[in-house]
């Protein structure tokens, strides 16, 4: 069975809401609720190395280096980018596409940038 884009109310055969033990809707995650979710992931990781600049900036006022500032920025900017294309995406083939590595003219064919849905700043 294909994965729905959205998530999904969960309901039983005669189209009651299923509840969980708390009384709550269940719900199936869709594939933009589950990639955007990793994208805040990943751009939670990539910014968790340089955090201690952040605090030391904050506990001692030593200032945080130029490029930590831009790095931090891009990897906001980037995580932006890739949630706003995942809930762009209107089809299966919409949201597939947001994999697919751009590529040359060359023979053989030689990558040219990341996919979107992983276009995120090279680590520094």
């Amino acid at each position: 069975m294909e994965r729905s884009l959205t998530d999904i109310n969960e309901v039983d055969e005669d189209n009651n809401p299923i509840l969980d033990q708390d009384g709550n809707q269940v719900v199936t995650k869709g594939l933009k609720t589950i990639w955007i979710e990793r994208t805040k992931s990943t751009a939670n990781g990539l910014l968790t190395a340089s955090d201690w600049y952040v605090v030391r900036n904050a506990e001692k006022s030593v200032a945080i280096p130029a490029d930590i500032t831009t790095y931090r920025d891009a990897v906001r900017t980037a995580s932006g980018t890739i949630e706003t294309a995942i809930n762009a995406c209107t089809t299966l083939d919409d949201f597939k596409a947001l994999f697919v590595v751009p590529m040359d003219d060359q023979d053989p064919p030689q990558p040219t940038g990341k996919a979107p849905i992983y276009d995120f700043p090279d680590e520094i």
